[in-house]
């Protein structure tokens, strides 16, 4: 079999490197064939380098798997998650193990499925959308010039936008229909059921059901903000009154004040180069089946 292995040498403090090394190694010894490649050196992934693979190996975080995705999709590449990011939530979606032995197993044994592909404006994503406090600690993340690596890089945007929220007014049409109307809170639109610390605001999304979940959780502050994540947690939000839960093909996202920060799979989106983030509207949709997935 003949495998890439793309590491983000940003990922898990550096071990995704490692990891990447050690995956390639062991496919090696099994007798496959296995072409590293690291982003951000000369040789970039695109569907070209992906047409003669068999599977592509992404050791990363969500972000990584997410970049990752276009090229496969263009190449028909199955592709499996070795996590090494904070919340690895592709690979938690589908019990994917980041064990080099494991991994040579799932590409000998080459199980597949094919998910769902989502897209906001010129944007993919796997897992989500989401504008509200979350997107808000994204953009100051973003922003920091900070050392600090893992969940610890986390503590100083959280602390920030706990005392000064980033709650938008949104309104929201799901497949031509307005659910929302001016209203500030907290705006979710799913193509999985992940989410970070296992909150799952969107506990219904499945990544193959050609459907977005769309959650809109109200909120002014950032107590009630808190509330709703601990509701969410607890798996009874979607029964509080208040929040809403749809479901559609097509979402459009509207904000009072023209700027929606928003984040996708846990970065930064951006509408536009060098618009930190902001957007006029946005437009969401969704491709069905159109990513294969190599089974763990």
């Amino acid at each position: 079999m003949r495998v890439v292995v793309l590491s983000n040498p940003r990922s898990g403090r550096g071990r995704a490197q490692l990891l990447g090394d050690r995956i390639a190694d062991t496919l090696v010894a099994r007798g496959h064939v296995a072409k590293r490649l690291v982003i951000g050196a000369h040789e970039e992934l695109d569907a070209v380098r992906l047409a003669s693979a068999d599977a592509l190996v992404v050791v990363g975080g969500d972000g990584t798997v997410h970049h990752a995705a276009d090229a496969a999709i263009a190449a028909d590449t199955p592709i499996y998650h070795a996590a090494c990011g904070n919340e690895n939530l592709f690979a938690r979606e589908f019990a994917m193990s980041a064990d080099p032995e494991r991994i040579v197993r799932a590409v000998e044994d080459a199980r597949t499925t094919r998910v769902d592909l989502a897209r906001c404006n010129t944007q993919s994503f796997l897992i989500m959308c989401s504008l509200g406090p979350d997107a808000g600690i994204i953009r100051r993340l973003d922003k920091s010039r900070t050392k600090a690596t893992g969940h610890l890089a986390y503590l100083e945007p959280v602390i920030d936008e706990t005392f000064h929220p980033s709650i938008p007014r949104l309104s929201v049409e799901v497949d031509g229909e307005k659910i929302v109307d001016a209203r500030r809170g907290m705006l979710v639109v799913a193509n999985s059921r992940q989410y970070a610390l296992r909150i799952d605001p969107a506990p219904r999304a499945r990544i193959d059901d050609g459907l977005l979940d769309v959650v809109f959780l109200p909120h002014a502050t950032a107590l009630a903000a808190a509330g709703w994540m601990l509701a969410a947690r607890l798996r009874f939000h979607l029964r509080v009154r208040g929040a809403l839960h749809a479901t559609g093909r097509g979402v459009r996202v509207t904000g009072d004040g023209g700027e929606l920060v928003h984040q996708l799979d846990g970065e930064l989106g951006a509408f536009g180069e060098g618009e930190d983030g902001r957007a006029e509207a946005l437009e969401l949709s969704v491709q069905p089946g159109v990513l294969p997935v190599l089974l763990a």
